[in-house]
């Protein structure tokens, strides 16, 4: 592991390399777009559940929308009906492969487990709203 669990930097950072050797990997997109929709299917467990606070909740179905849009623009670039640039095809992994990572800055089995994937996510979600907008356009 090259960060220090507990730091958002270090681990984004990571994660950010990491996504970088995907760019244009068919393979790997496919398995991380499998894992996305399986983390996604867990989200989905979780919001359902009675545990929990509203707040906690509402937090979820904010990361729960953003993942899902990113994940079928993810698609949508693996099956050839969408292009991006390639540092915002990066941002758009990174924020996947941090989502699905069981280990990361907060542990996902740690109390506060989603805080940080939901911070990531939605920080990348709006570094990529262009692409976001030209994306539901195309649908």
């Amino acid at each position: 592991m090259e960060f220090v669990p507990g730091d958002f930097k270090s681990a984004y950072t990571y994660f950010h390399r990491q996504a970088l050797a995907l760019v244009g990997d068919h393979k790997a997109q496919e398995d991380l777009l499998i894992r996305g929709e399986v983390g996604l299917a867990h989200l989905t467990k979780d919001i359902a559940s009675e545990e929990g606070s509203d707040i906690e909740r509402e937090a979820e179905l904010v990361l729960y929308f953003q993942l899902k849009q990113l994940l079928e623009m993810l698609r949508s670039l693996y099956q050839k009906r969408f292009s991006m640039k390639e540092e915002q095809e990066q941002l758009l992994l990174t924020a996947v492969l941090y989502f699905t990572s069981p280990v990361d800055a907060l542990p996902d089995e740690n109390v506060l487990g989603l805080f940080d994937d939901a911070q990531i996510v939605e920080s990348i979600y709006e570094e990529l709203t262009a692409d976001v907008d030209r994306f539901q356009h195309l649908e």
